[in-house]
């Protein structure tokens, strides 16, 4: 990590940028455009903040507005002021500063709400935080076991096996190769080990690349598992803000050589909550990272939900050791098949086929065949689960800017979710009012890579439309009824 350094008055207006342009007083939009550029990695933890009096000068502001911003910073918990020695940019490193940032996010929700979050829990159906369609839409002819399919599943030679194979099935390898390969990622069964999805690869190249207190370039919004499991590793979190498409990866470049980091996770191709993807130059400037020494683990679990023609993955631009893919059928075929993969260069498969083997000899050999079955398949239930999240994106936009006006969806209009700005610092409490009277939906700051608060919720799209229909209606109905309740209080 850098050491603390002091930030010089002139370099303000240039880290800031068109910080006057948007919503609220002076010093709100003061704290904003500091905070927006403590996400960019633009200030870094334990940097020194101009004073208030060089800060008025150099933005042309009165020091009362300083203050006003400086203290709402330190209220959010972006900055840390201490009397005497200055303001500083805020954070904890290593797994105390992720586990507290995990515990300060939950805490914002009602308690009855937080368990339905956590990794592991039963997922809500729905508009909830979860993206796992159901069966429809699935060829019946492919979703077919006899006897023959298992006693001829063997990892190798010719009499049937175990079951036991830690890699995957070798026709089950070749198979899904073979279909990445056909869909702009060249993959060779050698490169690849087949997972329960992407949670599963994800937590096996953690354990196997990194070590505790390691820094990890996280973009943000992202998938709160991956946060949780990096946590685990005691890795030290370092938020990107990539996901809205508002900056680039030439910002986690830089953000990454600032902080020597070890790894960078992003979803380049269909973000969780937004639905955006890296462009062409930005994956280009994430294959030189990779090859500077930084890990780059590209997460395509939506990339099928991308239409065509969809950007190049990372790693069929370069193959590399550095790039490492993961990705999972159960977000664009069935959640419960429960089948994901991991691509990387071959001299690592033997590490991690290691690893795996410490907590499963294998995935579901029934899972396996059903996949290689599926497979044929793949354009006509991509296309078809396209078409569903269009449509329902369609239905739920044209509600919101008929129904819900002060309700802004910032999401590309590219996969199976929503991502939507309320008029609100933060929307846990409105989270837990919905969930209280009968819808819940993904709380923004869970998706956040800094644990911060945040103006966001997402909502799914992978239910009927009926039901995500009636999930709007009430929506609409307890927004009413929640800012009555506010008016009453006050």
């Amino acid at each position: 990590m850098d050491s603390s350094r002091a930030v010089h008055g002139n370099e303000i207006p240039a880290l800031l940028g068109e910080w006057r342009n948007g919503a609220g007083s002076l010093a709100q939009r003061l704290a904003d455009a500091v905070e927006d550029a403590v996400e960019r990695g633009e200030l870094l933890e334990s940097w020194v903040l101009p004073s208030e009096r060089n800060l008025a000068a150099a933005l042309d502001i009165s020091r009362s507005t300083t203050a006003r911003g400086m203290e709402m910073l330190a209220k959010r918990g972006v900055v840390r002021r201490v009397q005497g020695a200055g303001t500083f940019v805020a954070g904890r490193s290593g797994a105390a500063a992720g586990a507290a940032a995990s515990a300060a996010t939950r805490a914002r929700l009602p308690r009855g709400l937080r368990g339905k979050y956590r990794l592991g829990s039963d997922t809500d159906p729905g508009v909830a935080a979860a993206t796992f369609p159901d069966a429809t839409g699935l060829p019946r002819e492919a979703l077919t076991l006899n006897a023959d399919d298992l006693l001829s599943a063997q990892p190798s030679g010719a009499t049937p096996g175990s079951g036991y194979a830690i890699a995957g099935l070798d026709a089950t390898r070749v198979a899904v190769a073979a279909s990445l390969s056909a869909n702009g990622l060249p993959t060779t069964p050698e490169g690849l080990v087949l997972t329960t999805g992407a949670t599963q690869s994800l937590s096996l190249a953690f354990e196997m690349l990194l070590s505790p207190d390691d820094v990890v370039i996280v973009e943000s919004p992202t998938y709160p598992t991956t946060l949780e499991l990096l946590r685990r590793t005691g890795a030290r979190i370092v938020p990107i803000r990539t996901g809205d498409g508002t900056v680039g990866a030439d910002a986690l470049v830089r953000l990454a050589r600032k902080t020597r980091a070890t790894m960078a996770v992003v979803m380049a191709t269909c973000n969780v909550a937004t639905g955006r993807s890296l462009t062409d130059a930005d994956r280009s400037l994430l294959v030189r990272l990779a090859q500077s020494g930084v890990a780059v683990v590209d997460d395509r679990t939506l990339a099928d939900y991308h239409p065509t023609p969809a950007p190049v993955p990372v790693a069929a631009l370069a193959e590399h050791r550095n790039i490492i893919t993961v990705g999972s059928f159960n977000k664009i075929y069935w959640g419960g098949l429960k089948m994901g993969w991991i691509r990387l260069h071959p001299s690592l498969v033997e590490t991690l086929v290691r690893i795996k083997s410490r907590t499963d000899a294998g995935s579901s050999v029934p899972s396996q065949i059903l996949l290689t079955k599926l497979l044929p398949h793949h354009g006509h239930i991509v296309a078809h689960r396209q078409s569903e999240t269009r449509r329902r994106t369609h239905l739920a936009s044209a509600f919101l800017h008929d129904e819900l006006p002060d309700w802004r969806d910032e999401a590309a209009g590219i996969g199976p979710s929503q991502w939507i700005r309320l008029p609100l610092r933060d929307t846990a409490e409105f989270v837990g009012f919905a969930h209280a009277h009968g819808t819940t939906v993904g709380y923004g700051g869970l998706y956040r890579s800094d644990g911060r608060p945040s103006a966001h919720l997402r909502m799914t799209l992978t239910s009927g439309d009926d039901e995500i229909m009636a999930a709007l209606r009430n929506l609409r109905d307890v927004w009413s009824a929640f800012h009555a309740s506010h008016s009453r209080r006050r």
